[in-house]
């Protein structure tokens, strides 16, 4: 599961709010910043969670053509002879990569054109920061810890909704989430939004059954990585506190994170939260240790809490949510069709099929029209696999600027290419001997290829 280096992009909803006349931090304030949250986060890194071990780890910050690091128990140092080191050149604004520094492991967080602007009197302890900084910890929770589950060692991990996509199945688990707030805010009335939770689960369950055996590894990874990162801002604003001290914090820690988040939800947000606040909500009734040993066992923490509550159905709906839910996903109806399409054209041997090497690891996306572009799980020969819509790529000399695509773990249509990526040419094109030739908005360019016919379908395999 783990790589040697990691790159994830992060689309972060917070912003500092920054006077038109203040003077930005400059790159040393926030490198500063930055290391002085990490190496105080990761002396209680294993309170977080059994097994999480920060505090051994060289924690980097790059930034314009710098690096600050700390290594364990030292001093901030600015070190630039590893600026190419770790530089993960992705074109990214935020990027998070775990490199080795000097033999040691590191967590490393890099702006490489940042769009998030903080003043020079930002503090580690302003709230926008600490929810800023916290992503750190969440991903390094990702590599760190749940690279040594073994309940994740054989399973696949499925990225993006699932197809087809189901505005019904957003409301239960947006009204799930809510019900869960509601519980760790009004204690007096928990028993009775645990009730609702577990209502709004059940319903997802039976309105998208296969959505919730897709997303189960997405729910355990997401959900118990934004229960830390809370947990670590949390703890880290509630330093030299009484337990009650803490307990208070937490509160007012976890609803305004979701208000400076503007949470609504959709299929981005929601893994990550249920699961969050069940394990915030699990802290309070049960032995953390306990249920993190499930957790790491296999089992979601919003099971843990809601196993063994009877389902209460609220009174009536929330039309106001919904019609803002429906607002946000409009992008549904224009992607629905495109992933229909693609589908159709996958199975239609009327439809030849260019089959390459995967691109899934080189690629960015790029919005086309009404289509949101990004991962899609769909349906595929009894199972299901990975759908990419407006995909940017390049294979030899052949672009690809938005057009459909499949990806196969596994295929057989062409010896010598595995994990491959299936093209239905559903378009004009030209063959020109062994090159097919593309001049279509969302694909341009030429492709070596051997041309087959298997059961009626035209195959081109691509080559080297």
């Amino acid at each position: 599961m783990k790589n040697i280096m990691a790159v994830i992009l992060w689309c972060l909803g917070v912003s500092a709010a920054t006077p038109v006349f203040a003077d930005k931090a400059s790159p040393e304030q926030l490198a500063r910043l930055y290391l002085d949250f990490m190496a105080q986060t990761s002396r209680q890194s294993e309170a977080l969670w059994p097994g999480f071990r920060l505090d051994d780890k060289v924690h980097l910050f790059s930034y314009a053509g710098n690096v600050w690091l700390r290594q364990p128990g030292g001093e901030i140092v600015q070190d630039n002879s590893v600026l190419e080191s770790v530089n993960l050149h992705s074109g990214l604004s935020i990027n998070f990569g775990f490199p080795q520094y000097q033999g040691q492991a590191g967590v490393l967080i890099q702006l490489e054109s940042p769009t998030i602007q903080f003043d020079s009197t930002t503090k580690t302890a302003d709230l926008p920061f600490v929810i800023w900084a916290g992503n750190s910890v969440h991903e390094a929770f990702h590599f760190y810890a749940q690279s040594e589950w073994r309940v994740l060692e054989d399973t696949r991990r499925y990225e993006g909704e699932v197809y087809p996509l189901n505005l019904d199945a957003r409301y239960s688990r947006l009204q799930l989430f809510n019900a869960l707030i509601s519980a760790l805010k009004q204690p007096e009335q928990q028993a009775l939004y645990l009730g609702h939770a577990a209502y709004w689960l059940q319903l997802w369950r039976q309105t998208a059954p296969n959505e919730d055996k897709i997303s189960y590894v997405n729910d355990l990874i997401e959900g118990s990585a934004k229960y830390v990162e809370l947990i670590a801002g949390a703890r880290f604003l509630s330093q030299n506190q009484t337990y009650l001290g803490y307990q208070q914090i937490l509160l007012r820690y976890v609803q305004d994170y979701y208000q400076q988040q503007q949470m609504l939800g959709g299929w981005t947000v929601e893994a990550e939260n249920i699961g969050a606040l069940a394990g915030v909500l699990l802290d309070s009734t049960q032995d953390a240790n306990v249920w993190k040993e499930s957790v790491m066992s296999g089992m979601l923490p919003v099971d843990l809490l809601l196993g063994r509550i009877k389902p209460i159905a609220p009174v009536g709906q929330d039309s106001v949510q919904k019609k803002r839910l429906q607002d946000m996903l409009s992008y549904y109806p224009a992607t629905q069709q495109k992933l229909a399409q693609l589908l159709k054209d996958v199975q239609d041997p009327k439809v030849p099929l260019l089959v390459i090497p995967s691109v899934s690891d080189s690629s960015s996306f790029i919005d086309v029209g009404a289509v949101r572009s990004g991962f899609y799980v769909v349906p595929y020969q009894e199972d299901v696999t990975q759908a990419y819509l407006g995909m940017s790529a390049q294979f030899s000399n052949l672009n690809v600027s938005g057009s459909p695509l499949l990806d196969v773990p596994l295929q057989n249509y062409c010896e010598g290419i595995e994990a491959a990526t299936l093209l239905p040419l559903g378009f004009t094109f030209q063959r020109e001997g062994q090159y097919l030739v593309f001049n279509e908005p969302e694909i341009h360019g030429t492709i070596r290829v051997s041309a087959s016919v298997v059961e009626g379908r035209t195959l081109y395999c691509a080559m080297n």
